[in-house]
């Protein structure tokens, strides 16, 4: 039991007592500490943390640790803690003076009228977030899981109430991902990962480049209304190759679809990115391998890419017949590397492979560029079987998205023909 084995001194250094009350702050973090109390002549036990459900395991742990060492190792004090709630303290007890004006449970109180912003807003929300991160890492995420099936859920539902509905819909995500998953690993920490550096850049916002600050807001779930990207956003006239559509349920019933475009002039890769939520359908338009040309507005960000079409895009009547890109996976897997290092919360980086060989090995699909660099592929495998028919052991160009770890191919080209996936 989890309780047992935090009941030690260690976990409780200084514990104060005021008749039959024992009480301890240990520190979580530099904004924050958990404050506990257990009653002993009525095993009540209380707890400032967020998590549920009640009795939580600091306070069930904290009641284990005050029966065994007992009530008289305890420094004594005159009056209770003023931070205890008035229905858990005795009657036969004083009171202590007001409650403290600058803090409650470790949170800073923040006048209403000082709160601007709607990252502003959220800092409650962030708060919530930190106790609950440097718990989990405490914990271990496994141990915490498996003794709390809700565990996630309390979480995503505070983060969704400070409407941080980005990083609330992250964990939600994580609460469906099957625990004999053989990423399991992976996809807990890189999501753990991702909030982790959404709460430093909170914490830093001040020292943040406007655009990063964007992408910041991005993340938690704020949503540019599009009026203000068409004033604020870069607009770029090109004529855009449409090398990818994905469309995937995010969660039931909400949908999502990414384009993919290439400027010929500019070389850049734009994304055009929407959701449906239940039954309407995605509005037609962008067919994998068609031309267009016209000016698109991309979003401020510190990797500019998401975008935005304007009215003056039109198809135009040419095809897809070559698209440059990269000859070696290792070039590709160093420009990623700087994207990330601008963007830190970059999903997928749009990518280009030219001259590479599909391959299965080892139970494994796969493509090797000609330096002998290979890459898994994500892709069901349907799709691999249909890329390795079409390269038949030569090398094709393929478009996708790398993650870091896999490529998703979305389109090859083979002696001109394009084969969208």
């Amino acid at each position: 039991m989890r309780a047992e084995r935090l009941a030690g001194q260690i976990f409780f250094p200084t514990p104060r007592r005021c008749g039959t009350l024992i009480f301890v702050e240990i520190s979580v973090y530099t904004h924050a500490v958990h404050r506990i109390a257990c009653d002993i002549s009525t095993s009540r036990s209380y707890c400032s943390c967020p998590f549920q459900p009640k009795p939580c395991v600091h306070a069930e742990a904290f009641r284990l640790f005050c029966s065994r060492a007992g009530a008289t190792t305890f420094e004594e004090e005159k009056t209770p803690p003023d931070w205890l709630p008035p229905d858990f303290l005795p009657t036969d007890l004083p009171v202590g003076g007001e409650p403290d004006d600058f803090q409650i449970s470790g949170k800073p109180v923040v006048e209403e009228d000082a709160v601007s912003s709607p990252l502003e807003r959220m800092g409650p929300g962030f708060e919530d977030l930190e106790i609950w991160l440097l718990d989990t890492l405490r914990r271990g995420v496994a141990t915490a899981v498996s003794e709390d099936p809700d565990f996630y859920k309390n979480i995503a539902t505070r983060l969704a109430d400070a409407s941080m509905r980005g990083l609330s819909r992250s964990m939600r995500l994580l609460e469906n991902l099957p625990a004999d998953s053989s990423d399991w690993p992976e996809q807990t920490a890189a999501v753990l990962a991702e909030a982790a550096m959404a709460l430093q850049a909170f914490r830093r916002r001040n020292h943040l480049p406007p655009a990063l600050l964007r992408d910041l807001e991005a993340v938690v779930g704020i949503a540019p209304k599009k009026e203000a990207v068409r004033t604020e956003g870069e607009p770029l006239h090109d004529t855009w190759a449409v090398l990818g559509v994905v469309e995937e349920v995010v969660e039931p019933p909400l949908r999502q679809r990414r384009i993919w475009l290439l400027g010929s002039g500019s070389e850049r890769y734009a994304l055009l990115l929407d959701y449906a939520y239940g039954g309407p359908e995605f509005l037609p338009g962008f067919k994998p391998g068609t031309i267009l040309e016209g000016e698109l507005i991309f979003y401020p960000s510190a990797w500019p890419h998401r975008a935005l079409a304007s009215e003056s895009v039109k198809t135009v009547s040419q095809a897809v017949e070559d698209l440059p890109g990269y000859e070696k996976i290792e070039d590709m897997a160093r420009s990623c590397a700087a994207a990330l290092g601008r963007q830190p919360w970059l999903q997928a980086f749009p990518a280009t492979l030219r001259h590479v060989v599909p391959f299965f090995q080892k139970k494994q699909f796969g493509i090797a560029d000609r330096a002998g660099k290979q890459t898994p592929l994500a892709n069901p495998e349907s799709v691999c079987w249909s890329l390795l028919a079409l390269g038949g052991g030569r090398p094709i160009t393929v478009f996708g998205e790398w993650n870091g770890r896999t490529f998703t191919v979305l389109s090859a080209l083979v002696n001109e023909r394009f084969v969208p996936f």
